[in-house]
């Protein structure tokens, strides 16, 4: 599965279905919720009325109507009231529910916008923190998973969340399993930012050749790597980013 955290248009998204953080009304009260009910048209309204509401931590699913993509899949958020109420296992909920859905339609490509950060207050680095991870390890079942943010900010606090999974990943893995994980986390590292459908092979192998190069230093460290360690690994990666090493332009 390819993980792509990407700044764009959800409601220009061409996936098979795009995630919504949804109110539990699911008429598209306010914020991006409210977007993507105004590029869906009236029918996608009427079609999520017709569902009559949906509970946190659950997600029902319309088609997208006027939408590029051919489903929405809305899901409702978490408020976020300091934590201590269950947010993070309710939106955990959200992205795992949402996956298996689109799983059990045989959709192969989705896109999330950020649940709850924008429209319920949720902080946008411990949802990515909860989030990411599952994804990762929940999302086999589909060909590739967009993670769609409004701004590069955003784009940063995921994409190094998807970072750290990977590197923690490495840390903790036997001897045995660390050369396929090296080259399965490579790849999935410059993949993260690569916005092309179908990037050309040749330049996306000299991207994982200087991905690996760059974390030499952290792979050749024994194990177990203190977390200092993997911050400043985790650091190289995002510097790579900027610096075009593993980021594709259209």
């Amino acid at each position: 599965m390819q993980f792509r955290v990407l700044v764009g248009d959800i409601t220009k998204w061409k996936a098979d279905a795009i995630v919504n953080s949804a109110s539990s009304t699911l008429l598209g009260v306010s914020g991006m919720d409210n977007k993507i009910h105004r590029a869906g048209g009236i029918s996608l309204t009427a079609a999520c009325r017709a569902l009559k509401g949906c509970a946190e931590g659950e997600s029902k699913m319309t088609f997208g109507y006027k939408l590029p993509a051919k489903y929405v899949i809305h899901t409702v958020g978490p408020y976020w009231i300091g934590g201590k109420r269950g947010e993070e296992d309710t939106l955990i909920s959200c992205y795992r529910k949402s996956i298996y859905m689109a799983e059990e339609k045989k959709l192969r490509h989705i896109a999330f916008t950020s649940i709850s950060t924008e429209d319920k207050r949720y902080p946008l680095q411990r949802a990515a923190a909860a989030v990411v991870p599952v994804i990762l390890t929940e999302g086999e079942g589909l060909n590739r998973i967009d993670l769609v943010c409004i701004d590069e900010d955003m784009q940063a606090i995921y994409t190094k969340a998807a970072v750290f999974f990977w590197l923690q990943h490495l840390n903790d893995a036997d001897k045995n399993e660390i050369g396929p994980m090296v080259e399965e986390a490579m790849i999935s590292l410059v993949m993260l930012r690569v916005c092309e459908t179908d990037p050309d092979p040749i330049i996306m192998a000299e991207k994982i050749r200087s991905m690996k190069r760059a974390l030499r230093p952290f792979l050749d460290m024994s194990q177990p790597r203190s977390i200092i360690d993997i911050e400043k690994a985790a650091d190289i990666v995002m510097k790579s980013y900027d610096e075009g090493i593993a980021e594709y332009e259209l």
